[in-house]
């Protein structure tokens, strides 16, 4: 559902009014019920598992299905840093199913070398979203990229496939729990109080810590690994750390800071 909000250039007009009251008191409630419409007829014509990928919602939207992208964003590594906390947010908020653009969708250029970095390391956070696509304003193949960023966003989508039942396993616990897929490091340690302070990682499901990078040309990238009696495997070569410290973590083009946990 594009545009799932009343949509004006300027701001809604004074005064506006819904048939609930004004929209300065109610105007937020329109994605939701907009998703509640939708939801009611595909459920009318027979569909038993509505999915509506909307570009708007508000609290309660994931009784009817809603999965929220969040919008049209640009393509800039200053808007993949804001994801992070947006996607952490939406989701302590009950919205289970949330992505991005990856990749951005205004702006991005494929001959860019600039766009070509970006575009990995977006696919690279996308890759531990609770969904994976890509959509923009501009050509989004990949192998419109440069051939280097190519390989390597198809390395990421592979990943992805590999981690399929793993996915799937984290969404049914999603469903059943209300744990955030994705979630801040406090949520799984709240003893450790050096989580409360961590804002650019989180949790992947219940085993795996991210610290996305998402700055031009970092290499390197300092991160938190929690919980003292926590032991953390580096998902690329295996090295174990025991929890509780700052690490600086090698993070070159074709990899990013993913660590397994085991106790």
């Amino acid at each position: 559902l594009d545009a799932a909000e009343p949509e004006t250039i300027h701001g809604s007009p004074v005064g506006s009014h819904y048939s609930s009251g004004l929209a300065t008191s109610v105007g937020m409630m329109f994605p939701y019920w907009h998703s509640q419409m939708i939801y009611a007829g595909m459920r009318s014509l027979g569909e038993d598992s509505p999915l509506i990928l909307t570009r708007s919602a508000w609290a309660g939207s994931q009784r009817w299905a809603a999965a929220v992208w969040s919008g049209d964003i640009h393509s800039d590594f200053k808007t993949l840093q804001n994801s992070i906390q947006a996607g952490l947010n939406i989701q302590l908020s009950g919205i289970a199913w949330w992505t991005t653009d990856i990749g951005g969708y205004s702006g991005g250029n494929p001959k860019d070398d600039m766009f070509n970095e970006l575009i990995v390391r977006w696919f690279q956070f996308g890759v531990t979203c609770p969904l994976f696509r890509q959509h923009g304003a501009r050509p989004t193949e990949p192998w419109l990229l440069s051939n280097t960023s190519y390989q390597l966003v198809v390395q990421v989508i592979k990943m992805r496939v590999s981690l399929r039942e793993y996915v799937l396993s984290q969404m049914k616990s999603v469903n059943e729990t209300g744990a955030p897929f994705n979630r801040p490091l406090w949520f799984d340690f709240p003893h450790d109080i050096t989580t409360w302070s961590v804002t650019d990682q989180y949790m992947f499901g219940r085993d795996y810590l991210v610290a996305p990078v998402y700055q031009y040309k970092q290499r390197q990238r300092r991160l938190y690994l929690p919980d003292t009696e926590t032991v953390w495997t580096d998902f690329w070569t295996n090295n174990t750390q025991k929890g509780g410290v700052w690490i600086t973590a090698d993070a070159p083009l074709h990899q990013f800071p993913l660590y397994k946990r085991s106790t």
